[in-house]
This record gives structure tokens, sequence and C-alpha cells, in this order.
């Protein structure tokens, strides 16, 4: 398995820069440089052709592939920290991605701590700004899929959209749940009015085809909306040319649409389509 860790990340961004200077070979790097960044010449040239950054070419000159060239055009130290975390999984495969779909406070727990630390220094481990989100929905869409990532920007829409809804409705910035922790069965974590801080579970559903869409809503979703004591579905339809329509429905309408366990049998996911709730909608 390659090492990877924000040492010699540094040293691999170091030699791309050297190389694009200079015509050397591997050889001669090796002589005129004892250390790069922090750690020896040996090791992070090694890394840098292990995760396809340089090459050598006819000459035997080391040069950029292309996804060296694309690592090293990346602006900003955290940006190219990140590219570089994506360029390694995807040449390592490690065990670990598989946990994306969960959120990332389980990527991070499970990849180790050199790796935890990429992320920290990538400024990953935390916030909800609009690159951070991208990076993790990559991630999970490495693990889950690329239809996976399609559906996941839709329902990030949607979780943005509670967002910005419950901050207006509140005044009060609720917390996203699933940007951290997919696996609690509800997305964002609110309270139920300005003056009433009890808080409020809820669970986001997205569709961009209208009241003809269809929500998917598993059995732990659907644990939790009965066991939380408020506890909302907030149905986004960003179908159309108008401005995303809101559904707001509590557990009790959606008791309505739900299956139950007959005999040996239980079900697992429900589909729910969003027309059963069209004069919800504003």
């Amino acid at each position: 398995m390659i090492a990877f860790s924000p040492g010699l990340a540094q040293g691999c961004f170091e030699l791309l820069a050297i190389t694009a200077r200079q015509k050397l070979t591997f050889t001669e790097i090796k002589g005129a440089f004892a250390y790069l960044g922090s750690l020896p010449a040996q090791k992070v040239v090694e890394t840098a052709q292990a995760l396809n950054w340089l090459q050598a070419s006819e000459l035997g000159h080391a040069e950029h592939t292309p996804w060296g060239s694309r690592l090293f055009a990346t602006p900003g130290y955290e940006t190219q920290l990140r590219q570089a975390l994506l360029d390694y999984i995807d040449i390592e495969h490690p065990s670990w991605v598989q946990n994306a779909s969960f959120g990332r406070s389980r990527v991070i727990s499970f990849a180790g701590s050199q790796i935890a630390q990429v992320f920290a220094e990538a400024g990953l481990a935390d916030g909800t700004s609009e690159p951070v989100v991208a990076f993790w929905d990559a991630l999970a869409a490495r693990a889950r899929g690329q239809r996976d990532d399609r559906l996941s920007q839709i329902g990030r829409l949607g979780e943005r959209l509670t967002i910005d809804y419950e901050t207006q409705r509140t005044g009060r910035h609720p917390t996203w749940v699933a940007i951290d922790n997919n696996a609690d069965g509800y997305d964002v974590l609110s309270v139920v009015g300005p003056t009433d801080l009890h808080q409020l579970t809820i669970e986001v559903k997205t569709s961009t085809q209208g009241t003809s869409g269809f929500a998917m809503l598993t059995r732990n979703e659907w644990e939790m909306a009965i066991e939380s004591e408020r506890h909302a579905f907030y149905f986004w339809d960003l179908g159309g040319s108008s401005k995303p329509k809101l559904a707001i429905v509590s557990s009790e309408a959606m008791l309505e649409h739900m299956p139950q366990d007959q005999g040996a049998g239980q079900w697992d996911c429900a589909k729910i389509p969003f027309s059963a709730f069209k004069h919800s909608f504003a």
C-alpha cells in the first residue's frame, strides 16, 4: 500500500515545481536533493511516481504526467491537497472509502491518523462550504457509483434549501447532520420555532421531476420519524422553471403511505410518490 501524509504531499508539490523548471533525471534529483519538504527525496520521488504524477521522458528526464500537470496547476494549498487526496484514492482504492456513503466522520475515523491529518490540513474535516460538500459528495460517488452521485447532488440541493428555509423560519442556523453522519435517519436538526427551542428532526426528500417524482424512504428513516418527539419530512419539488416548492409532511400524514411487516417478511425501503402530498406544496 502506498503511504500518504501531509509531509509526502508537500514534498511531491515541491518536486513537481522543480521538474517544471528543470530537466533532471530521477537519479539527478536524488543526488541533488537530500530532502524534499521534510522527507527524504527518495521517498518523495517514489510516491510521485506511484501516484502517477511523474514519469520518465524518452530522454530519461522526470516530467509531469497529465495528472501531475493538473495537480501542479491547481491553485492554493488546500485545493491542491484535496486533488492530491482524490488522486491517491483513485490509484490506491483504500477500503475506508466505502464509508463515504455514511458521512465524513466515518471516513476520518477509519482512514488512519496520517490520512486523517490530510483531511484536516485540506480543510475537509469540518465546515459545510460548497467546495467542502462537493469533495465529500465526490468521494461518496466513488463508493456508490455515478448514478448515486447525481442523486446525491439533487439531495444536497434540497438539504441546502432546508438549511436556508429553517434559518429564515426560526432565526437560528440548524445543524446539517447528514454531512457528518448519513446514518442517523434524518438530515437536518432544527428547532420548532423562534421561541420554541425544542429540537425538530427533519428528513429531506428532493425531486427534479415535480410531483411525478418519488422519494425512497428507508426503514431507518421511518423508525427515526416514529421515535423522534418532533419530526417532519420536507419534500422539495425542483421541477419546472419556477422557484422550488416545499411540502412539509408530518409523521402522522406519512403513516398513511407506509407499509407494514407481514408474517416473516420485513420491509426495508418504501417508494413514496410526491403526488401523495401535491396539495401541500407551496
